[in-house]
């Protein structure tokens, strides 16, 4: 199995989408993607087959037992079935917050061929090998042709 593991902040919350929803007056539970990131993503799954785990600090909505929280993280699941990209899973949370161990550990529970990880911070420096697979995506623009391009070379894809 090829793996994304998916950064929200920053890759599909982008300014270009933030302007959107201040311009259509969306409440954060309805917000919009920046339609080129998801547009981007939907081409690298096709690309490579791979399949989504989030990886997002917004995994702290799925334990939580707040309506607001849920109907946030299900706005966002929902909205990225409907781009032809579902998540498929997420990985682990920490309380230490550690992203690249958190990713190593779901890596290790699951039988996986190749992987990506699609972030704009680089929070795997106490994990080299999954900082070895991280595709910087600058939080300024969102996911564009060159990291998509970046991770299928990683994932293997055609």
């Amino acid at each position: 199995m090829r793996v994304i593991f998916l950064d929200v902040d920053g890759v599909l919350c982008t300014p270009l989408s933030l302007q959107m929803n201040r311009l259509l007056r969306l409440p954060v539970e309805r917000q919009r993607f920046d339609p080129l990131s998801l547009y981007w993503l939907r081409r690298l799954a096709a690309w490579s087959g791979a399949r989504m785990v989030l990886s997002s600090s917004w995994r702290d909505g799925l334990t939580v037992d707040d309506p607001f929280c849920k109907a946030i993280v299900g706005h966002l699941y929902a909205s990225l079935a409907k781009n032809g990209t579902p998540i498929f899973d997420a990985a682990p949370l920490f309380p230490c917050g550690d992203k690249g161990g958190e990713i190593a550990a779901w890596l290790e529970q699951h039988d996986w061929e190749s992987y990506a990880v699609l972030d704009d911070h680089d929070c795997f420096s106490s994990r080299p090998e999954v900082r070895a697979h991280w595709v910087p995506v600058p939080d300024s623009r969102g996911l564009r042709r060159r990291e998509a391009r970046a991770a299928l070379a990683m994932l293997g894809g055609t």
